[in-house]
């Protein structure tokens, strides 16, 4: 069974993470991102459909969109303690511990990723989705983010006016000024965000990349 399951994940990972590097992606030349999605497939974080495809105005899933999380962050259990080995259904009511994504889902939640219960990992995650969970590991990774602004000092005390804030509950929508403030994601030229708009492959690998450089984990290409 362990060695079933380890298979399985395999598979999963390369699927979402591992394509060879050697192989460019067709359909990203003209797509505002294509640096950074470049990065991240290089470096294992998050790849295309196929090995020439990467799709960027397709939406993220909840299980692609957690995985390059858990990756792009490295966010691990590694220094925490289990009476017994952890498993993503202990947190989750339907997520198959046997799908590639499960251990991914599993470190999310025990690394502060505030994801629901009967969370669908096939569903399709949206801009505001993201954004609160891209910070919550932003956090984790940097706990004196607000204090220090990260490895580029990118906070500062000024409020951000985003005018479709109050479409998210309270709670989001400071996360969200702080992802805004913080440079890892940008407003359009209304001052809106559109949080409930399903984010794109694209538009996710720019914020997640725009985290990594904030919290001084991006790696030189």
């Amino acid at each position: 069974m362990f060695k079933r399951k380890w298979l399985l994940g395999l598979v999963g990972t390369l699927l979402l993470a591992s394509p060879a590097s050697a192989f460019a992606f067709d359909d990203v030349d003209h797509t505002t991102g294509r640096e950074e999605i470049n990065y991240l497939q290089n470096h294992n974080i998050l790849s295309g459909i196929t090995d020439t495809e990467f799709q960027p105005d397709a939406a993220l899933t909840t299980a692609q969109g957690v995985a390059a999380l858990v990756k792009g962050l490295h966010l691990n259990i590694d220094n925490m303690r289990f009476i017994k080995a952890p498993k993503a259904s202990d947190y989750y009511t339907s997520v198959d511990d046997q799908a590639w994504y499960s251990t991914d889902m599993m470190i999310a939640h025990l690394n502060g990723l505030q994801l629901n219960a009967d969370v669908d990992a096939s569903s399709v995650m949206t801009r505001g989705q993201f954004a609160t969970l891209l910070w919550q590991g932003v956090e984790q990774v940097d706990p004196d983010i607000h204090e220090s602004g990260g490895s580029t000092g990118a906070l500062t005390d000024q409020s951000v006016t985003i005018h479709d804030a109050n479409a998210l509950p309270s709670s989001e929508q400071q996360i969200l000024e702080q992802v805004i403030d913080s440079g890892i994601a940008s407003l359009d030229e209304k001052n809106n965000f559109r949080p409930n708009d399903p984010i794109t492959r694209a538009e996710a690998a720019v914020m997640l990349y725009n985290a990594l450089e904030l919290t001084g984990q991006a790696e030189e290409s």
